[in-house]
């Protein structure tokens, strides 16, 4: 997944702390100093049983910290220390009656306080180091001094997401969005998270604010197409590509992006059609074995009625010699019995038989449904070839040199002969002397327009071993062709 990496501005909360190179030495060692005497100072006063119950100690001691953060950087944890102890001074400020809360509050809050500034530096400082866990807590803190300040809450997010600390890159990035922030990567990414974790209605839902606020960004929305094809909502995908082929001007500028999105939308319908032929497969196996199992079973029928007569018509012919012959009587009763029994086992058979072609014949009656939807489904699937050939068109008709366009209209127009030449493999001769001979004209024809489509394919990529594959099939094909006229 594509991380988002902090901004340059990061350096202007790194300069103050980090870059001492350009301060005096004997300088940085006085601030450092200072802060430090400052430090022991009001930790010192914490420690007295009466000032620490004023919360001008602890300010003080907050103060200090910032100095250290601030202005020497020795104590790299000093600023959230500052906080800690400001939370102390407002515990004992509401203790001692609570007039003070409101300048604690404010001394600590906004992103043009101390406080804020200094989490912000040591923050920075951890990021560089690449101590991503440090780093981001002192940006979750900064973001709770400043509700409302977009920075901290974006920098949260980043280094919670280089950390792999996903939940919270998850929720800074939503705070960020929350917020008003319209950082394109923030959408990106954070759509990117969700989809990481299958929820895919939420990458929706933060991919369409994206676009609400970056109506014109082309990334968010072919990762919103994306995210609904990945949810296996087709129809969003081809109105969300639609919208945005329409909304494209046909200028020399946008000519190649917009003949690739016209290859897209013509995919898309592909990639649907190809939804209901997964259903007609299955149907057409159904009424394809319904029908065999029926022919089979009156087949079947059939031999033993025919295997029944046969044994009848011996009965038969037995009985007349009894009748003749009385002298073989007893040879010929003895047959007569044999053959009877033989006709009640045949009875049996064909009484059995029957049963099997009732139960086919009435498997082919509910096939009749299956019938029924199967011309709804290859309507649809036509349908949808259709506005694919179409946009694939389109697509050239704008940029003839798309290769993607060409070639899927030249497996378009090859595997369209291929099933009409099936057709008329499967014909009987009576059917192949009336209509055979002139649909296999059209057949060839059809790959003939295959053959044009991939012609251009190998003028572009001359390489593509696809391409040459499939013109080393056309070539046998056409040459079969040509032996027909």
């Amino acid at each position: 997944m594509k991380k988002i990496i902090l901004a340059s501005v990061m350096t202007v909360f790194t300069t103050g702390v980090y870059a001492q190179g350009a301060i005096d030495t004997q300088l940085k060692d006085a601030l450092c100093k200072t802060a430090t005497e400052n430090i022991a100072k009001a930790e010192k006063a914490t420690q007295d049983a009466k000032k620490a119950l004023k919360s001008a100690t602890w300010i003080k001691l907050a103060e200090s910290q910032i100095e250290m953060a601030s202005d020497c950087g020795k104590d790299s944890s000093a600023s959230e220390k500052a906080y800690n102890t400001y939370l102390k001074a407002l515990e004992v400020d509401k203790a001692a009656g609570g007039k003070g809360v409101k300048d604690i509050e404010t001394a600590m809050s906004g992103s043009t306080s101390r406080l804020y500034t200094s989490l912000m530096q040591q923050g920075a400082g951890y990021y560089n180091l690449k101590n991503y866990s440090k780093a981001l807590n002192l940006f979750k803190l900064a973001s709770i001094t400043s509700p409302k300040d977009t920075i901290s809450t974006l920098y949260a997010g980043i280094v919670a997401q280089q950390g792999q600390a996903l939940a919270d890159a998850k929720t800074y990035f939503g705070k960020f969005i929350e917020q008003g922030g319209k950082d394109v990567a923030v959408f990106y990414g954070l759509s990117e998270l969700y989809r990481n974790d299958k929820e895919n209605v939420k990458a929706i839902e933060i991919l369409k604010k994206g676009i609400a606020v970056n109506p014109k960004d082309k990334d968010l929305q072919s990762s919103l197409i994306n995210a609904y094809l990945g949810g296996g909502m087709m129809n969003e995908a081809i109105d969300m590509m639609k919208q945005r082929v329409a909304n494209t001007p046909n200028t020399p500028d946008n000519a190649k992006n917009l003949a690739e999105d016209f290859k897209n939308l013509g995919t898309l319908y592909e990639n649907g059609a190809g939804e209901f032929e997964k259903k007609i497969r299955p149907l057409e196996s159904e009424v394809s074995q319904a029908a065999k199992e029926k022919a089979d079973a009156e087949k079947d029928l059939a031999n033993v009625e025919g295997k029944k007569t046969a044994q009848e018509e011996e009965l038969k012919r037995l009985t007349d010699r009894l009748k003749k012959e009385p002298k073989n009587a007893a040879s010929i009763k003895g047959n007569i019995a044999s053959v009877t029994q033989m006709i009640a086992s045949a009875s049996s058979e064909v009484e059995a038989a029957k049963q099997k072609v009732a139960k086919a014949t009435e498997a082919v009656q509910n096939s009749s449904k299956n019938e029924s939807d199967l011309k709804d489904l290859r309507a649809k699937e036509a349908e949808l070839k259709d506005l694919a050939v179409t946009n694939y068109k389109k697509a050239l008709e704008i940029d003839p040199a798309n290769f993607d366009a060409n070639y899927n209209l030249g497996v378009y127009f090859f595997n369209s002969a291929v099933v009409s030449k099936g057709a008329v493999d499967r014909m009987d001769m009576k059917t192949y002397n009336e209509k055979g001979k002139a649909i296999e004209e059209q057949v060839c024809g059809t790959f003939n327009q295959a053959k044009t489509y991939f012609d251009k394919c190998k003028s572009l990529k001359a390489d593509d071993q696809d391409t040459n594959a499939n013109l080393d099939n056309l070539k046998g094909v056409l040459e079969q062709c040509a032996k027909r006229k």
